[in-house]
């Protein structure tokens, strides 16, 4: 017996059905989430995660106002 059922729109849309959702209602889903399917031990995994954006990652690299060369760090190391 089946638990739930999903449909495929077109530009390759899949819906969730309510019960998915409700299984992840901590978790906040948005147009920006992305679901990771895996299979482990013949059951399906599905994992929810946020887009990560260009604002995400601006900042996380900390630049202490030295300077450097590329060429030096990526060639000479």
């Amino acid at each position: 017996m089946s638990l739930a059922s999903s449909k495929l729109y077109g530009n390759d849309e899949l819906h969730l059905p309510k019960i998915i959702k409700e299984e992840f209602k901590e978790f906040p889903i948005d147009e920006n989430t992305i679901f990771e399917w895996d299979i482990k031990n013949d059951e399906i995994i599905l994992t929810p995660r946020q887009k990560v954006t260009l604002d995400d990652v601006i900042g996380m690299i900390d630049d202490d106002g030295e300077d450097w060369d590329i060429d030096e760090l990526v060639y000479d190391g």
